[in-house]
């Protein structure tokens, strides 16, 4: 079994253990600094319609910095980049500080732009924007984030890429970003495998289409159990405290592995995938994997490679057992 760190900044890599490789995450580089968040709410609240948009290059100056410290660091490690998965609405300014700054930043009213972010919030943001959804329906963004991170590669003399597709739930995403990425990979060169995650309910039903589409594909375990059982990660504690104590549930499934729910949708997926790419790359992400339950489950099913934080890897044990 292989073991890859997901980690968000450059800094993690000073703690990082002995494992077989590194997971990138967008997703610091476009909120991590005070000026890159105003930018990225700016561009939210009043999406740009050209590509000249000169915030676009403001986004592609700090963007390429930040990228370029990042692929540096992780260069000699295998290296894999998930492309950003938070929902939009844990981009925009929450309290009445941070509305002040945006509106100092934009020349905009507190007020008005209350009212935009208002128009904008999801019920749901768990199950709104954010993955493919949110690249699709900010392109120009997504398109400067790739060039950006594309170039950066090429200065770092890094010619092969990994990129992971998240949060997909129809084949039409992936190729619709698919086409977008090629084109940046032929301009500066660089060889680039796509990996696609599934992290829906229906993604498991279109196994079968999804692999088609993929160099490999990783399972999010811990957001299908969300869909699956029906309930917020957020929110659990509300209620698995209860049914724990009364013993409605025997396990906490975000923490332990599901073999009734989560197993045999898995196995139902995996099925289809092998159906098309019986040799594609397969892993898996999230805590319910990492327990020895989930590890057995991943190893008897072909998975053989898991995805997570550190510390979970600490708490599980894996990097001792692997040494």
């Amino acid at each position: 079994m292989k073991y890859i760190a997901a980690i968000d900044a450059v800094e993690e890599l000073e703690t990082l253990e002995q494992t077989d490789g590194v997971m990138l995450t967008g997703e610091d580089c476009l909120i991590r600094m005070e000026d890159q968040r105003l930018l990225m709410q700016s561009l939210l609240l009043n999406p740009p319609q050209v590509e000249t948009d000169k915030r676009l290059a403001q986004m592609l100056h700090s963007q390429h910095i930040l990228w370029l410290e990042k692929i540096e660091e992780c260069a000699r490690s295998q290296l894999c980049i998930r492309l950003p998965d938070r929902p939009a609405d844990d981009m925009l300014p929450q309290t009445q500080a941070e509305f002040a700054r945006l509106a100092d930043y934009t020349g905009q009213s507190a007020a008005e732009l209350q009212e935009q972010v208002a128009s904008l919030r999801s019920v749901n943001p768990d199950l709104s924007s954010r993955g493919c959804r949110m690249m699709i329906d900010n392109e120009l963004l997504f398109r400067t984030l790739l060039r950006a991170m594309f170039i950066a590669a090429d200065q770092r003399g890094v010619h092969e890429l990994s990129i992971l597709l998240p949060f997909v739930s129809d084949a039409r995403e992936v190729q619709f970003l698919k086409a977008i990425i090629a084109q940046h990979a032929a301009t500066y060169q660089i060889t680039c495998a796509i990996g696609i995650e599934i992290a829906t309910p229906r993604a498991a039903c279109i196994a079968e289409e999804l692999a088609v589409c993929a160099d490999a594909i990783v399972f999010n375990v811990e957001e299908l159990v969300q869909l699956l059982y029906g309930m917020s990660q957020r929110d659990s504690k509300k209620v698995l405290c209860r049914y724990l104590h009364e013993k409605v549930f025997r396990h906490n499934p975000f923490h332990e592995f599901d073999e009734i729910g989560i197993g045999t949708l898995l196995t139902i997926a995996l099925e289809q995938i092998r159906r098309v790419k019986p040799n594609i790359r397969l892993s898996a992400i999230g805590h319910p994997v990492l327990c020895e339950k989930g590890r057995k489950f991943c190893n008897d099913m072909g998975i053989d490679m898991l995805i997570g934080q550190q510390h979970l890897f600490r708490m599980a044990g894996v990097l001792e057992s692997a040494t």
